[in-house]
């Protein structure tokens, strides 16, 4: 044989050795992968659905996974389905809302005011944060959620729990009925209340929101008057959720009024892992089935299916007297759902991971939606970490006159429940 021919035939072996290191190196795992610490690096730059493991996974839950031993199985993308009265005003509004030079919004009618965000518009954080403020899919007209909340040490396990309910009742933005209840620049009126055990039943908040920056005006409940108290709701947005490991602000990523804020900006396009098919919060459950309890650190999810997620990347930036320096928010790009955020303090350095898992359900008024399944929030700084398990949640089922300073009272005497039960099996 020639020198050629030699030359030719160890080209064409190495191009051959080449394509199979290269398809080795671009295998697709197969469904059911399990990624965790034991085999992050030997499969990181294979793919799932045809993306790159490692280019689903943040640095934050890579940390999670190789040092506190998160195990994420892998699922494929679901395909969301929305009420069409949200689609429907949607479609029937584009264009309406603007934003002014300072960021205000104006001509909002209902549905998302801002689909199709774009990279290149330099309104497009604002318009990320404007979305989620005024129409999250989860939360419809009206949401209502019931739960269990675990507050779990790193290293001794769950160290406290009770019972605590929210609520939240669009004013704006409504897409059965009329689009606006007549209550002037009112945004929203929302509650946040512990309801066990009785000793702390009764503590929370109710808050107005408004749509023109006001600040909210609040009530707290005092149990030794037995008395429910208004109280300055200026700050209260990003106060502490009682005992909890997260701000108010921190309710579903993004609570207060976006230009409370000293910038929001879209810092790319990426996909994620995220939990959209997580079991129904209304059947019954322990909370033993979402997180290993039996395990250090006590938190990490279990039975749970993660999907790759379109997601728009928002890094928001609060008013200095915020606890927080800064929180980097995923977003999904279809609609305005944040699925988890990574939260920095003052100095730059990483301090808490808030995150939430999502399942298909039917909404109050029969159409389809998503809901909500748990919240975690996880301070790695001190690594302690909230978990709050879903027992019931609705939407679109409450009217106004459920939304009161009252009902603080009723979750503190316990006929809160009493109310609650004839949701259970609606």
């Amino acid at each position: 044989m020639s020198s050629k021919s030699n030359s030719l035939l160890l080209g064409s072996v190495v191009a051959a050795i080449a394509c199979i290191g290269s398809a080795t190196l671009a295998a697709e795992v197969p469904a059911g992968t399990v990624i965790s610490a034991e085999n992050y690096q030997q499969i990181k730059d294979q793919t799932w659905q045809g993306t790159r493991i490692g280019d689903l996974i943040t640095p934050a839950f890579e940390m999670w996974i190789t040092k506190y031993g998160l195990k994420m199985p892998l699922g494929r993308t679901t395909d969301v389905k929305l009420d069409p009265l949200y689609l429907k005003a949607t479609a029937d509004n584009m264009g309406k809302a603007k934003l002014d030079a300072q960021h205000h919004i104006t001509g909002y009618v209902a549905g998302i005011p801002f689909p199709n965000l774009d990279l290149n518009d330099p309104d497009c954080g604002w318009k990320a944060a404007w979305n989620e403020y005024l129409a999250d899919p989860m939360i419809g007209d009206s949401w209502f959620a019931d739960a269990q909340v675990a507050i779990i040490d790193g290293h001794s396990g769950i160290i406290d729990r009770f019972g605590a309910a929210s609520a939240k009742m669009v004013t704006e933005g409504r897409t059965i009925g009329a689009a606006k209840i007549d209550e002037p620049n009112e945004h929203a009126k929302y509650l946040l209340v512990l309801t066990s055990p009785y000793d702390i039943a009764g503590l929370g908040v109710f808050n107005v929101q408004y749509n023109d920056g006001k600040p909210d005006d609040a009530w707290v409940y005092i149990r030794n008057l037995r008395r429910v108290r208004r109280t300055s709701g200026a700050g209260s947005w990003m106060d502490p959720q009682p005992k909890m490991d997260l701000l108010n602000d921190d309710n579903q990523g993004l609570l207060g009024y976006p230009l409370w804020f000293k910038n929001f900006k879209c810092t790319g396009k990426r996909k994620v892992l995220a939990v959209l098919n997580g079991a129904d919060a209304n059947k019954p459950h322990k909370l033993e089935d979402l997180i290993d309890t039996a395990h250090a650190p006590y938190w990490n999810p279990i039975n749970t299916v993660w999907e790759p997620r379109d997601v728009i990347v928002v890094e928001a930036t609060p008013p200095d007297e915020h606890p927080y320096g800064k929180k980097v928010l995923y977003q999904d790009v279809k609609f305005p759902k944040f699925y988890h955020s990574e939260i920095y303090d003052h100095k730059g350095e990483f301090w808490r991971l808030w995150r939430q898992s999502y399942s298909m359900a039917i909404n109050g008024n029969g159409a389809p939606g998503i809901a909500l399944v748990d919240t975690q929030a996880i301070d790695f700084q001190r690594e302690r970490a909230t978990n709050i398990d879903m027992t019931l949640t609705k939407t679109n089922l409450l009217g106004p006159e459920w939304f009161t300073e009252g009902t603080l009272e009723k979750a503190a005497s316990g006929a809160l429940f009493t109310e609650l039960n004839k949701y259970r099996e609606h």
